[in-house]
């Protein structure tokens, strides 16, 4: 066993923080970490060492934030967070949780919505904290993700995205199962008209066994009905499956190919690999069974698509920690393969950036790069967007108002968000979290920790 870090963790049982160690073991990279009281707890972290490492090389940019909002003390990471003074990473994304009331019971649920039925935040109470994230932002507001529970069972969902729009943000997505946008008709013109940037929705696979597994339910004809609505709306949809071995991995090929069929609205898959917390609570029997790295996420793409994407392709966010999340930008060609739309130096240094210094610059590059990624064709033009349609002569080169429309039409994302749970909480990469919950008590608490906190 030869070990590769040391950093800060907590106990999974008592909650107290400990040392923690990334160590290589029969060429693989795992998460050990010991508590006095408790004992051991090992996680696999990458299947390959060498992904690891090669991965943890990749260059990071840290730019704090604007304010701190506590005191953080030096080896209690995440006892203070909320963000403390410690805290190496301005966010990204700033998720508010509008209601933790839900349409569904998913066994599966990281945010264990439904457990209670208190009321939801008022309107005031929002407009409050979009006024102090307006007050907190660098360069531009940061990106918004209205959460729950299910936010579309607020009837004033579209009000809500109305006012943060007139607040000044400049991208809204909605994370949602899709059930409503399903079965409401307009109900996806709705949410576009007021300003929605994208549907972020819960899409597990092409088959309803998944569905049955991880939702309780048959679900894959609702999930289609949805992305129909929002594409009859030009409301883009990004697709979020949560990843179990032995349940969806092998679906993941599958995936992508459905992803193409709808290729001007579905504009990116956004793999999370399942995160034992909410009611898939932590049980070390199944924890073994069910882990996914997202080492292993992108070379199972490679491997489904017979190698249609490279390994190579994928790429760590420059600014944030290497180990939360993978990306890559691809158009789809018209002979069904697909170009990577990365540089060198991103594949270097990671998305958005490109090599530019100004913390500013990057901060707003940073927040645009999904808002200039996830945009879905107008529909009125779907039939005639692309620019190999219609009557041209082979060799006739398009417009640049076909070209225009065919990069819309056909670009999209492939990228992965590992969250972490008590059993492999990693306090460097806490420290560098771009994924923010602005929380109840008007705190910034990094995703991760906010889940450890209220569990």
């Amino acid at each position: 066993m030869k070990k590769l870090s040391t950093v800060q963790s907590v106990c999974p049982k008592c909650g107290k923080p400990i040392k923690a160690y990334y160590v290589e073991e029969k060429g693989e990279a795992h998460f050990i970490s010991e508590c006095p009281e408790h004992g051991l707890i090992e996680t696999l972290a990458a299947e390959r060492v060498k992904d690891f490492t090669r991965w943890t090389e990749k260059k990071v940019i840290n730019i704090p934030m604007k304010e701190a909002m506590t005191e953080g003390k030096e080896g209690e990471c995440p006892l203070h967070c909320g963000l403390c003074d410690k805290h190496l990473q301005t966010a990204c994304c700033v998720i508010l949780d509008i209601t933790q009331r839900c349409n569904q019971h998913c066994p599966c649920c990281f945010a264990d919505a439904g457990k209670t039925m208190e009321g939801d935040p008022s309107k005031e109470e929002i407009e409050r904290w979009y006024d102090r994230l307006i007050e907190l932002g660098e360069e531009r507001p940061f990106n918004i993700q209205l959460s729950g529970g299910e936010p579309t069972v607020r009837d004033d969902l579209p009000e809500l995205i109305r006012m943060g729009r007139e607040k000044g943000f400049s991208y809204i997505q909605i994370n949602t199962n899709g059930r409503r946008l399903a079965l409401e008709e307009g109900y996806a013109q709705k949410l576009k008209e007021a300003g929605a940037s994208v549907i972020f929705m819960q899409f597990d696979g092409t088959k309803d066994d998944i569905y049955m597994e991880l939702r309780g339910e048959a679900l894959f004809e609702v999930k289609k009905l949805a992305i129909e609505n929002c594409r009859k709306a030009g409301l883009p949809v990004t697709l979020v499956p949560t990843l179990v071995k032995h349940l969806n991995m092998d679906n993941i090929g599958n995936m992508i190919r459905f992803m193409f069929r709808y290729i001007g609205v579905v504009k990116g898959i956004h793999f999370q690999p399942v995160s034992f917390i909410g009611r898939h609570d932590y049980d070390e029997t199944r924890r073994k069974e069910e882990r996914v790295t997202m080492f292993a996420v992108m070379h199972e793409i490679v491997k489904q698509t017979n190698g249609l994407f490279r390994y190579e392709d994928f790429c760590p966010i420059s600014t944030g920690h290497p180990l939360c999340c993978f990306s890559g930008s691809y158009l789809l060609l018209k002979d069904g393969s697909v170009k990577s739309l990365l540089g060198s130096s991103e594949k270097q240094s990671g998305v958005s950036c490109c090599g530019d210094q100004d913390p500013l610059s990057i901060i707003k590059k940073d927040r645009d790069f999904v808002l200039n990624n996830w945009i879905a064709e107008e529909p009125e033009k779907e039939k005639s967007s692309c620019c190999c349609s219609g009557e041209k002569k082979e060799n006739e080169i398009p417009d640049f108002d076909q070209m225009i429309a065919y990069m819309r039409r056909n670009t999209f994302t492939l990228s992965g968000m590992a969250f972490q749970d008590e059993t492999n909480l990693d306090a460097e990469r806490l420290k560098r979290c771009r994924v923010q919950v602005y929380s109840p008590d008007e705190r910034l608490v990094p995703f991760c920790a906010y889940q450890w906190h209220r569990r």
